[in-house]
């Protein structure tokens, strides 16, 4: 079908429509493009939409985390994100949720080694986090149900806790459309074209077409997928397969303990915290794998089961009455990226996110906003 001199028509299946013109296009609604669309606005900036292919906020890995805010993570760039996003999750501006986003339940990170134990603490004493060095002993004593752990001892950190997932993504989206960003949720993008003698781009979407300055790419697990459909050849991505639990009533559960994690390896490497009447406990399995909906694989309780049986045999003793699964994506050195593609001029990413997407949304919403709106200026 041809258009008329001057108009652009385009045919999506569900009739004709006229391009629309919005600068900013971030396509992905979870943590990391709505905690972008949020900062955008919050900065004065508007004119941005938000795509998201499924028909809520934060289907995939955004909603079925684990929810914990875990200071000291392997990376010391990333303990520096996530301690930010710990302060905006303790004090986030005036009515950005109406319930706190952050437990401070605290946390036991228990190690194997005395050295696995000297890391955590000089990494605690670089970041200035607040925490107790305890041996094994000292640990029972606080919580003995992990009795049979075979950590030497580890770190309290006093001000780790539990977030409130469905909060704060609630937070970003109502805030973002108090600044004018809308978000269209059932819509997926199926292709960019290049406009001729400029650098913006045509985004190709399943309700129709929308011109840009610029292109986010917050999609999680697909955002290697999404990058390739734009021509960045850049940046490689590798999601994981993960498993969490519930496991059934636990008798004189305290259901403000702190969280536990075994930095024991990845064989033996486990969370776990209270849950409703129960636990929600990991493993810790990573499986590399392909985008996907995550689903449970098959024999996912059996080896939660031989791992606990090992590593945490009290918990060990309580079945499971839950079980889901999610992704969480990585770049070859594990950390974000966050900034403008070195091949694509319209290509701003913010991915790879590994598992801190809740905890760290908060610092790089903030850090890709910044970098949106420099870029934007530098090419207007």
């Amino acid at each position: 079908m041809s258009a008329a001199p001057g108009r652009r028509l385009i045919n999506v299946g569900i009739g004709l429509a006229k391009t629309r013109h919005i600068r900013v296009v971030i396509i992905g609604a979870g943590f990391a493009g709505a905690s972008t669309a949020y900062h955008l606005g919050k900065q004065g900036f508007g004119d941005a939409v938000v795509l998201e292919k499924e028909s809520t906020y934060g289907y995939h890995a955004s909603g079925r985390n684990a929810a914990l805010c875990r200071q000291l993570t392997d990376d010391e760039v990333i303990t520096d994100l996530v301690i930010q996003g710990a302060q905006f999750l303790r004090a986030p501006p005036k009515k950005f949720s109406s319930t706190p986003l952050l437990s401070e339940t605290g946390s036991f990170l228990l190690a194997r080694t005395p050295g696995q134990v000297d890391h955590l603490e000089e990494l605690a004493k670089a970041h200035s986090v607040r925490h107790e060095r305890l041996n094994l002993g000292e640990i029972l004593s606080r919580w003995p149900r992990l009795s049979g752990v075979p950590a030497v001892g580890g770190l309290y950190v006093a001000n780790d806790g539990v977030i409130d997932i469905h909060a704060l993504l609630r937070g970003y989206v109502d805030g973002a459309r108090e600044t004018g960003i809308n978000f269209e949720l059932g819509t997926e993008v199926r292709r960019f074209h290049t406009i001729s003698g400029s650098q913006r781009v045509m985004v190709e979407t399943s309700r129709g077409n929308i011109e840009a300055e610029l292109v986010v790419n917050a999609t999680g697990a697909w955002a290697g997928e999404v990058g390739w459909k734009a021509g960045s050849r850049d940046i490689a991505f590798t999601p994981f397969h993960r498993h969490l639990h519930i496991t059934e009533r636990v008798p004189s559960l305290d259901a403000v303990a702190p969280f536990v994690w075994f930095l024991g390896g990845a064989d033996d490497e486990f969370y776990l915290r209270p849950e409703g009447t129960g636990y929600l406990v990991s493993g810790c399995d990573a499986t590399e794998t392909s985008p996907q909906d995550a689903r449970v694989l098959p024999g996912a309780v059996e080896t939660l089961a031989q791992k606990l049986s090992r590593v945490c045999p009290w918990v060990a003793e309580f079945s499971v009455v839950r079980t889901w699964a999610c992704l969480r994506t990585f770049t070859p050195d594990g950390r974000p990226v966050v900034g403008i593609d070195r091949e694509v001029p319209w290509l701003f990413w913010i991915a790879g996110l590994g598992g801190h997407g809740a905890s760290a949304s908060p610092a790089l919403g903030k850090l890709a906003a910044k970098g949106i709106a420099r870029h934007l200026e530098n090419v207007g």
